[in-house]
C-alpha cells in the first residue's frame, strides 16, 4: 500500500482540527514517519482542501462531514482521533468502501478524570466562586449555600463502556453508590449495580452520561427524563451534546427542577455564544476538553499514528479499532 509523500514520509495525513503551532509540533513529534497536513481553519472549504490528495484522514471533535469526505479524492483510511464516530459521515465512507478506525478506550482515564472534576466543579460551584473571589468578594454566601458534597451521593452512569467503568472506579473513593445502565445488560467484575434508566433518573443525585450518540440515543435526556430527576439532582455530560434536549434542559435549570448541570459537550460545537445554557448560574460549561491533556495527547496520537503506519505497510489493524 505504501503511500509516500514528496517528503518521503507516509501521507499526506490530513488532520481535521485547528491546532496552535505549538500543539502541531507536539503532534508531529508523536507521529513519527507521517507527513501531517493540518487544516488552517474549521471551514468546510479548508477541510476540503486539506483532504484532497491525502490517503489518510484523521478526524477529531469537528468531525468529517459528508461534503468534505466526498471531495477526498485519494483517501484510503479515515481514523477518528478518539472513540466517538458520530461526526464522521459513515454512510459515505461505507458507500465508497473506505474503512474507518478509532482508538477505543485510549482516552478513557483522561475523560474519566474530567468527569469527576466536572462533578466536583458543578456540585461545589467552583467556577462561580472563583469568579466572585477574583472580583474581590470573599466568601459570597449565596454561592456557597448552594454547594453540595459528592461524597456519599448516589450516582447513575448512563453508558458503561471504558469511560463509564473508569468513572465508577474513581467514584468508589468518594463512597458513592454507583448505578449504571448498559444496553447489553449487567456485566461482571464491577461493584456498581445495573439499573433501568427509570431507576437512574428517579433515584440518583447525579446522572452522568457516557453513551455514544446514535439515532436511538439522540435526546436520550429530554423533558420526561428531567422531570423524573430529583429537584436537588445534577446532570453531567462529557459524552455528546446530542444526547440531551438542550431546550428541555434549559427549562429544567431555569425553573430549578434540577439543581445544576456540568457540560463539556453541546449539540452545536463550537457552542453558540447565545446558547441560553451559558447564561445560567447553575451550569458549568467547558469546550469539549474531556480528552485534552498533554499526557493524553501523546497516547492518542501515538495510537492513531501506529494504526496508520500499520495500514500503510499492509499489516492488519486490531479489529477492535475498526468501525463496523
Amino acid at each position: 500500500m505504501a503511500t509516500k509523500s514528496p517528503s518521503g514520509l507516509i501521507g499526506p495525513v490530513a488532520v481535521l482540527d485547528v491546532l496552535t503551532a505549538e500543539v502541531q509540533a507536539q503532534v508531529r513529534g508523536y507521529a513519527a514517519g507521517l507527513d501531517l497536513r493540518f487544516s488552517p481553519s474549521a471551514s468546510a472549504q479548508d477541510f476540503a482542501a486539506t483532504v484532497r490528495g491525502a490517503p489518510y484522514i484523521v478526524a477529531r471533535s469537528l468531525g468529517l462531514p459528508a461534503e468534505v469526505l466526498q471531495q477526498a479524492d485519494a483517501v484510503q483510511l479515515v481514523h477518528q482521533w478518539g472513540t466517538g464516530t458520530d461526526g464522521i459521515a459513515l454512510d459515505v465512507a461505507r458507500a465508497r468502501g473506505i474503512p474507518v478506525a478509532r482508538s477505543p478506550g485510549v482516552n478513557a482515564p483522561t475523560v474519566a478524570d474530567l468527569t469527576i472534576g466536572l462533578m466536583l466543579a458543578t456540585l461545589r460551584r467552583i467556577p462561580q466562586i472563583d469568579a466572585t473571589t477574583r472580583a474581590g468578594n470573599w466568601g459570597p454566601a449565596a454561592l456557597i449555600s448552594g454547594a453540595r458534597d459528592l461524597n456519599g451521593m448516589t450516582v447513575g452512569l448512563v453508558g458503561f463502556g471504558a469511560i463509564g467503568q473508569e468513572v465508577a472506579r474513581r467514584l468508589s473513593g468518594f463512597n458513592c453508590t454507583v448505578l449504571y445502565h448498559r444496553r447489553s445488560g449487567p456485566m461482571a467484575d464491577t461493584a456498581a449495580r445495573h439499573a433501568t434508566l427509570d431507576e437512574i433518573f428517579t433515584t440518583c443525585d447525579v446522572v452522568s452520561l457516557h453513551a455514544p450518540l446514535t439515532d436511538s440515543t439522540r435526546h436520550l435526556v429530554g423533558a420526561a427524563q428531567l422531570a423524573q430527576m430529583k429537584p436537588g439532582a445534577f446532570l453531567i455530560n462529557t459524552s455528546r451534546g446530542g444526547l440531551v434536549d438542550e431546550a428541555a434542559l434549559t427549562t429544567a435549570l431555569q425553573t430549578r427542577a434540577i439543581a445544576g448541570a456540568g457540560l463539556d459537550v453541546f449539540a452545536q460545537e463550537p457552542v453558540n455564544p447565545d446558547n441560553p445554557l451559558l447564561a445560567l448560574d447553575n451550569v458549568v460549561a467547558l469546550p469539549h476538553i474531556g480528552g485534552r491533556t498533554d499526557d493524553n495527547l501523546e497516547r492518542m496520537v501515538s495510537h492513531w499514528a501506529a494504526n496508520i503506519r500499520a495500514f500503510d505497510a499492509g499489516q492488519g489493524i486490531d479489529p477492535a479499532c475498526i468501525v463496523p
